[in-house]
């Protein structure tokens, strides 16, 4: 099977110089979460329409270079999604399977509803399928028309009717078609709407004409057929995405405090009985123990792991950093690129100075270390096991603290302990 994604939209009501479809949900792209789910159905090429704003799409495409292949394909003018799927009619030169149509501005969409789709069009033996779904309000959406049952046709909101308007069973967007049939009825669409653009919708009554097999699949949630046109759309859907990823770990024991207040994004690992407090933000690649404490206020970044019965707390940011078991760092501090032993103590405002202005430098802290409050570590540093330092000691670049060694200062000089 092959996939379309549409990805030409200029997306006016974002307000925004950037293609809607680039805007960031956790720090990747909307576009990539809708082609990261394409690899999970095994798709190995998609064609990505692009128009408005082109060049970046096309960079981004380049750089993420990953499963599945994209080939860009250019709508120079946007004449609508039917427009948008004839500019792609060339790709599918002697191509005879069925091919997936999906907005590229729909990331919530999931691969088990997609695969469930694929089993009933196909088991339907359809020559085009739609995924609906049922909204409580379905006001923005294209109706799904049905007689005695049947599916016949779309009817985007601006051009339907009162009666056509209270149907809560909308279009996602998301559609089958067997190629032959789908650039046969493209073909004889015509630009007959409020908009004068080519509607995609359209093929559905042209081929209700034509006596082919048409079904609508209501197996959608109403989330997961939730777009972006807006500002407050992408809001919506962030919400929408951090509540899954919440409720999936507090089903594996983990325990939130206050959900609502709480950020984690997809690809976050938490072991059982971790507690997460409000307002921590946790990004996509994070490995948390299990029994560990998190927050409030933490801030916590892709590449890092923290180990059993650790504590992140107050005002503590963790970045590409490793922290061993039974590490406390409980407020206001700093830690990039840096690797802790277990059971050691980050006293309160400690600060990891892993940037000179060219290059990032990693910090090494031994087990069983005991770090004053306010100790700046000027990276690249290390700190042997059972060391301490003295509240607002500067350990500069290239230090090497040696194990059960005492230090203080600026800059931190090796003390002799009495007794």
């Amino acid at each position: 099977m092959q996939a379309i994604v549409l990805a030409a939209g200029i997306g006016e009501r974002m307000h925004s110089s950037r293609p809607k479809v680039l805007h960031e949900i956790f720090g990747r792209p909307i576009l990539d979460y809708v082609l990261e789910v394409l690899a999970d159905l095994g798709i190995r090429r998609a064609k990505v329409v692009i128009g408005h704003g082109g060049e970046q799409v096309r960079s981004f495409l380049k750089k993420r270079g990953a499963f599945p292949r994209t080939e860009v394909v250019y709508q120079r003018h946007q004449k609508g999604t039917g427009h948008a799927v004839i500019c792609a009619k060339k790709s599918f030169r002697g191509y005879q399977g069925d091919i997936l149509i999906w907005p590229g501005d729909m990331p919530l969409l999931k691969r088990e509803t997609l695969e469930a789709f694929l089993g009933a069009h196909r088991n339907a033996k359809a020559d085009a399928s739609v995924l609906s779904s049922l909204q409580a309000d379905p006001a923005g959406y294209g109706r799904i028309l049905r007689a005695g049952g049947r599916f016949y046709a779309i009817r985007e909101e601006l051009d339907a009717s009162e009666i056509e308007r209270r149907i809560q069973e909308v279009n996602s967007g998301i559609y089958l078609f067997k190629s032959k049939q789908l650039f046969e009825a493209l073909r004889r669409i015509k630009p007959s709407n409020r908009k004068n653009e080519f509607y995609l919708t359209d093929t559905i009554e042209v081929l209700y004409r034509s006596k082919a097999r048409l079904e609508a699949f209501p197996l959608a949630l109403p989330d997961e057929g939730h777009g972006i046109n807006s500002r407050q759309d992408l809001g919506e859907v962030i919400g929408i995405m951090k509540n899954r990823e919440i409720q999936k770990h507090q089903a594996a024991g983990v325990t939130f405090v206050a959900p609502d207040q709480t950020f984690v994004a997809p690809g976050v690992s938490i072991g059982k009985d971790t507690v997460i407090y409000p307002w921590s933000y946790i990004e996509s690649g994070v490995k948390i123990g299990k029994d560990c404490e998190i927050g409030p206020f933490a801030k916590i970044r892709k590449g890092t792991s923290i180990g059993d019965g650790a504590v992140v707390g107050s005002f503590v940011e963790l970045n590409r950093s490793r922290l061993g078991k039974k590490v406390l760092a409980k407020h206001l501090t700093y830690l990039g690129d840096a690797q802790i032993g277990d059971d050691t103590n980050i006293g309160a405002g400690t600060i990891t100075a892993n940037y000179d202005g060219k290059r990032k430098h990693k910090t090494k802290i031994g087990k069983k270390v005991l770090i004053g409050s306010d100790t700046v570590f000027v990276a690249p540093v290390t700190v042997g096991d059972r060391a301490r330092t003295g509240a607002g000691s500067v350990i500069t670049r290239g230090s090497k603290i040696k194990k059960g060694e005492l230090v203080a200062g600026v800059p931190a000089r090796s003390l002799k302990r009495k007794g």
